[in-house]
């Protein structure tokens, strides 16, 4: 994955994996016999003393090879007349099984450094230990339930993600979107997606926003039905990540993070998120997902200012912030109207405040304790699968709530 140190460990592997043929001391043997080479003669080619050679023979015989040095190894290639690789493949056939224990040992502690942010791992609870490697493996082998560790690259989510910037907030990044995926993979949607039904849900959506205990649930269930899956994972630091909308078995998933807490903009990033699946699903099938606000190659132009607008509008429209944020302080004034929209009201002081703040002037602090928490809208959707002994525990809860007759 661009680190030279875990490409070599990669090729020792594959040289455990595939090595079939003769052992060094059997490779030696029969070259000195065909040659008609003595000890002594072998020992001079080999520059070392005839008692080391002796000595160094017979720990290669046992297949005790802690004493051969790298460099003799090289040299004993060249008399052999192999090159690197096949004189690699030999000496490892040669290695005792705990040695190669050993070998693989170290290969999966590097895949595990190299893959897994560990000190932010065990800061939410998903590892105790950052030292205890064989801990960890099996730890992250149960969870998502995988034969080998190596399998997390290929079998939760398959995502393909540069390594050019090791960073940890990518590795963080790169388990959050994996583990979305894997939800979606394992829970695949019965329904069929059809925009045109989807488009149909969507003006009706803002009258739910209303309802903080299960308006949030319902207008989830609701999407369920025409197609679209959507699940509340929480959110990772130093991710960044706030949303994404991902195309699974050709249907469209949507993943919401609790990154703030606030009730309004739970809603503002369904219908964010909704922008991308009407007008960016058949990009999203190229790319597999996007991450909102993440920087796009140039050949996919993901508007995200489109999605914002798009957002404000559905849920409350500009006109008609226009209209009352002259009365802004307001309360009964607002409510009022909130009500007479179909809209919570929260809703419109988070609207005033962002519009107010892209004119430099800053009032969140004045209007923020009318937002609420979304703590009650996704108590029951929310999925925090990183202290479960399984992320199919998070899979089957999710399974019984978005389908109405089951939750």
């Amino acid at each position: 994955m661009g680190n030279q140190k875990e490409d070599i460990m990669l090729e020792i592997y594959n040289l455990l994996q595939t090595t079939t043929g003769k052992s060094l001391f059997e490779t030696i043997d029969e070259k000195q016999k065909a040659l008609e080479i003595s000890n002594l003669q072998l020992a001079n080619i080999l520059s070392i003393p005839k008692s080391t050679f002796d000595r160094i023979i017979k720990n290669i015989e046992d297949n005790n090879l802690h004493d051969v040095d790298f460099y003799l190894v090289l040299k004993l290639g060249q008399f052999l007349g192999v090159g690197i690789e096949e004189m690699s493949q030999i000496y490892v056939a040669s290695l005792k099984p705990e040695k190669i224990k050993e070998l693989e040992s170290a290969r999966k502690a590097n895949y595990i450094l190299s893959t897994f942010d560990l000190k932010s791992l065990k800061k939410i609870g998903f590892i105790e230990n950052i030292s205890d490697f064989e801990s960890i493996e099996e730890r992250i082998k149960s969870f998502f339930c995988l034969n080998t560790i190596f399998e997390y690259s290929n079998e939760v989510g398959g995502v393909l993600f540069s390594r050019t910037k090791n960073l940890s907030n990518d590795k963080m990044r790169e388990l959050w979107v994996r583990s979305a995926m894997f939800q979606f993979q394992k829970r695949e949607n019965p329904n069929d997606f059809e925009v045109e039904k989807l488009l149909a849900i969507i003006p009706k959506i803002r009258p739910y926003t209303r309802y903080e205990e299960k308006g949030f649930l319902s207008v989830l269930q609701a999407l369920y039905n025409v197609g679209v899956t959507v699940i509340v994972q929480t959110y990772l630091s130093k991710t960044q990540v706030r949303g994404g909308t991902f195309a699974i078995n050709n249907k469209p998933c949507i993943v919401i993070t609790d990154f703030n807490k606030n009730y309004p903009t739970l809603w503002f990033a369904l219908l964010h998120e909704l922008y991308h699946v009407i007008y960016d699903f058949t990009e999203l099938k190229k790319l597999t997902y996007h991450l909102t606000g993440e920087e796009q190659s140039e050949l996919y132009l993901f508007r995200e200012d489109l999605a914002d607008y798009f957002a404000r509008e559905m849920l409350f429209p500009k006109e008609n912030l226009a209209y009352i944020k002259h009365l802004i302080k307001m309360p009964t004034m607002v409510n009022d109207y909130a009500e007479k929209l179909k809209v919570h009201p929260s809703i419109i002081y988070s609207f005033y405040c962002y519009e107010e703040n892209e004119k430099g002037k800053n009032y969140y602090a004045s209007f923020n304790h009318y937002f609420g928490k979304s703590d009650k809208a996704i108590q029951v959707v929310r999925t925090h699968p990183w202290d479960k002994e399984t992320i199919y525990h998070e899979i089957d809860k999710a399974n019984k709530i978005l389908v109405p007759n089951n939750s």
